[in-house]
């Protein structure tokens, strides 16, 4: 059990590498989240919220990628103005 939950922990750490945009670094911190095992990825947790927070926000995002990002940011401490 230890050497799978391990193997799992490694494919998860692999998706923080190969996660095509923002949007979709959003989505999975927020599954982790939600799964109850973000403790297990505090670190690229910590650096994929450090790159959304410095990443440029287009105006086409839509209403729920801008929630999501508003709610992730402000969750974990980092101030973002609700004039978004």
């Amino acid at each position: 059990m230890m050497a799978r939950a391990e193997k799992l922990k490694g494919d998860v750490s692999l998706l923080f590498k190969t996660c095509n945009g923002m949007t979709a670094r959003m989505f999975l911190v927020d599954t982790l989240q939600h799964l109850g095992i973000d403790h297990h990825f505090e670190e690229q947790i910590h650096d994929s919220l450090n790159e959304i927070l410095e990443s440029d926000f287009s105006s086409s995002s839509s209403l729920h990628e801008v929630a999501l990002r508003f709610r992730l940011l402000r969750e974990n401490g980092h101030w973002v103005s609700p004039g978004i």
